[in-house]
């Protein structure tokens, strides 16, 4: 048994690509899987309205079990160059999206006794250059992730867990960042891949379809990760 009731219901924000769609494609074999994601005009900033928009207004809001917030967007430059309208960007789907969707989905989520799981980031807490907004943005979802597990772990019995990735290999934000981090900092390709190289303990990125399967394992069953509410577990180093 899963400890639910029935097949449960996983909203997948940022699921067409990268480690969403990963994700997406783990869960699907054990879960009613539903992709939110800007491809298909849908918004996490906004998710009321852009739920409407292409469902129409009478259409229910997902009956959730399970929200992961995965969607993310990232930019590089220095701080003399990085602009208002991009510091909003960041912190607007990075942080603002996963308050937007939990408060969308909190009825549901609530009533369920259900999940939420974060995706941050090791910029939570690893400080880079050109980096400003990306860090503030990973940041306040590291406390928000924190905070909520107090909050609603206590009130309604549900579970909200992190999970802080380093790089991820070959998806397209990590392609678009290598692009605009020779950009600003004038390295070559080679020079960039180096200098990933050097600062993990590893020496490698972090594969989005394995960390995927270990996230799948986890939301396999409520007993696999009911404990670790109030827990970011960090993935590579």
């Amino acid at each position: 048994m899963n400890g639910w009731n029935k097949i449960p219901t996983a909203v997948v924000t940022g699921g067409k690509h990268g480690l969403g769609a990963e994700i997406v494609e783990v869960l699907r074999h054990s879960h009613n899987v539903i992709i939110f994601d800007r491809e298909d005009d849908l918004d996490v900033r906004d998710p009321v309205s852009s739920w409407s928009r292409r469902y129409g207004a009478g259409f229910q809001s997902p009956d959730a079990d399970i929200l992961i917030n995965c969607a993310g967007v990232n930019f590089t430059d220095w701080l003399e160059d990085l602009d208002e309208t991009t510091w909003d960007t960041v912190m607007d789907v990075n942080a603002k999206g996963i308050y937007m969707m939990s408060r969308w989905l909190l009825p549901a989520l609530a009533k369920n006794s259900g999940t939420i799981l974060n995706i941050v980031s090791n910029a939570s807490h690893t400080p880079m250059r050109t980096s400003l907004a990306y860090n503030a943005s990973k940041g306040a979802a590291h406390i928000m992730t924190l905070q909520m597990a107090r909050e609603l772990t206590l009130k309604f019995n549900m579970t909200v867990f992190g999970i802080s990735p380093n790089k991820l290999a070959g998806t397209d934000m990590s392609r678009a960042i290598e692009r605009q981090v020779c950009a600003a900092r004038g390295w070559t390709p080679e020079q960039a891949a180096a200098y990933q190289a050097s600062s993990l303990v590893t020496g490698e990125e972090t594969d989005p379809k394995e960390l995927a399967e270990f996230i799948g394992y986890l939301l396999s069953t409520r007993s696999r990760h009911k404990f670790l509410s109030g827990c970011i577990l960090p993935y590579g180093a």
